[in-house]
């Protein structure tokens, strides 16, 4: 259960880290930039120390569609975060969980069992509590989630495309090339962050860039790595719905008291319908 609660506390990390890098009005682009450069580092470590190199042209196909849907995720999340609350964004953003369960079931001919049948009944009720409009203490103007609804729904799709990915590799029995992936998904992303940077105004990262995105890379080293090492020891049933949900729970309670955002009663329902039904989606 140690793994599993450092991949959590990973986790946590990251999604502090976008956050951070939101309130400190730091440039999404360069943020990424830097986070996706100590991913490839660290994902090259673990190629050259566990092997799953393997190359092949699905693998190339696969990881190049995973790491633009990723690109996009990243910079939807970075783009709702600076335009509302931060616990509903972040609630969107894992319940794209759904997206690849359901196409398991329609494209790879899953058949869902009686909990994920009801996780995804919850979704559309957790999506109209999330709605819920709220005022922001010692702001003068009235914070509601509607001016997010779109950045927060493109991040949750583009989240789904990319957690597809990973089944693809599961479900083509592509083990052998994993960490290859890994190393390649995040090459794409940080190729599309640098064009689209050096497109509009070339510059280096500041410090504060430097410093969430690197927080931001570090956390998601640590979640996926010890990620692995827990799913060894605890089982699927087990690790997927508790480290989803202690993600999510844990985030929001850190951005409410670091913060102070103000959510009404309405939201604290929908995020815990939600936190309920990333449990029931991700149990098999």
């Amino acid at each position: 259960m140690l793994y599993l609660l450092i991949t959590i506390i990973g986790g946590v990390i990251a999604s502090l880290a976008y956050k951070a890098s939101a309130e400190m009005g730091c440039r999404r682009m360069h943020h990424l930039m830097v986070e996706r450069a100590i991913l490839v580092l660290g994902f090259v470590g673990l190629g050259i120390a566990f092997g799953g190199m393997a190359v092949t042209g699905e693998v190339i196909v696969v990881s190049s569609l995973a790491g633009i849907s990723l690109w996009v995720a990243r910079w939807a999340l970075l783009k709702a975060l600076s335009l509302g609350h931060s616990g509903i964004t972040f609630t969107f953003w894992k319940l794209s969980l759904a997206i690849p369960v359901l196409v398991s079931i329609f494209l790879w001919g899953e058949t869902p069992g009686p909990s994920q049948i009801i996780g995804l009944a919850l979704v559309p009720a957790c999506l109209l509590l999330l709605r819920d409009r709220v005022g922001n203490e010692g702001a003068d103007r009235k914070m509601t989630f509607g001016k997010a609804l779109y950045p927060a729904l493109l991040c949750a799709a583009a989240e789904g495309i990319f957690l597809c990915c990973f089944k693809w590799i599961d479900v083509h029995d592509l083990g052998a090339s994993r960490n290859l992936f890994l190393v390649l998904y995040n090459v794409v992303v940080l190729a599309a962050i640098v064009v689209a940077t050096y497109s509009r105004d070339w510059s280096l990262p500041s410090k504060k860039e430097y410093l969430s995105g690197t927080a931001g890379g570090l956390g998601l080293i640590i979640g996926g790595y010890f990620g692995i090492l827990a799913v060894l020891q605890v089982s699927g049933i087990i690790f997927f719905p508790v480290a989803s949900a202690g993600v999510l729970l844990m985030t929001v309670i850190f951005t409410h008291l670091v913060w102070k955002e103000k959510t009404s009663i309405a939201q604290w329902l929908g995020i815990a319908l939600s936190a309920l039904a990333i449990v029931f989606v991700s149990s098999t």
